[in-house]
């Protein structure tokens, strides 16, 4: 995967090349995202019982390594502890990649 397309991969895209969510999950969010534009699909996905929080946390770090993507829009959603420890995942990997 170039640069380029790892700017563009979506993170549905994603979920379900992991084998994380199937199809029909991620339409069934993307559905209900057209009438709240605000909601995340990940916090869609927990919501409607297609993905645990503790599991989209994990799938998320994994996004993130991945795409080599800076922390996306998640601090809306996740607390604090969550979030710096998604944080201080990356950075270890990052460092054991140097």
């Amino acid at each position: 995967m170039t640069n380029n397309s790892k700017a563009k991969y979506k993170i549905g895209e994603f979920f379900i090349e992991q084998k994380i969510i199937n199809q029909s999950h991620l339409d069934e969010a993307l559905e209900l995202q057209k009438f709240n534009k605000e909601r995340l699909l990940g916090e869609i996905l927990v919501t409607i019982g297609s993905i645990t929080k503790e599991k989209l946390i994990m799938s998320l770090e994994m996004y993130m390594m991945t795409t080599d993507s800076d922390i996306i829009s998640i601090n809306e959603w996740l607390d604090q502890e969550e979030i710096d420890i998604i944080i201080k995942r990356l950075e270890a990997a990052k460092s054991k990649s140097s």
